[in-house]
């Protein structure tokens, strides 16, 4: 997923400008490979979880911050609700689902 949205968001401040918001193209693009490269590196530790297992930890942080921005800015662009909605299920829910797993493989909080 991180993948993709890496992918979108370096093409995404045209798309912006069309629908009249201003943006800082260079931000998009740094955000952009920020996340594609993100995505790389969760496609890493997916092959060794046990020796990287601080990746994906990073990464269910990561969202559940994100999350609470996304609650704190839920009304500023309406435009964008579907998208912000989609985001607000699936990163807890994505976060939750990849700590049980972890759990039940004993990665973390080993019996």
């Amino acid at each position: 997923m991180e993948l993709f949205i890496g992918s979108l968001l370096f093409i995404l401040d045209p798309f912006l400008n069309l629908l009249g918001f201003s943006s800082i193209p260079i931000f998009t693009q740094m955000a952009g490979s920020f996340v594609f490269c993100y995505g790389i590196l969760l496609i890493i530790s997916s092959r060794n979880v046990e020796k990287y297992a601080i990746i994906p930890l990073i990464n269910i942080l990561i969202r559940a911050i994100m999350v609470i921005f996304t609650l704190i800015n839920l009304t500023t662009y309406l435009e964008f609700l579907p998208i912000t909605l989609f985001a607000l299920i699936y990163d807890p829910f994505w976060s939750i689902l990849v700590l049980i797993m972890m759990k039940k493989i004993g990665i973390i909080l080993p019996k």
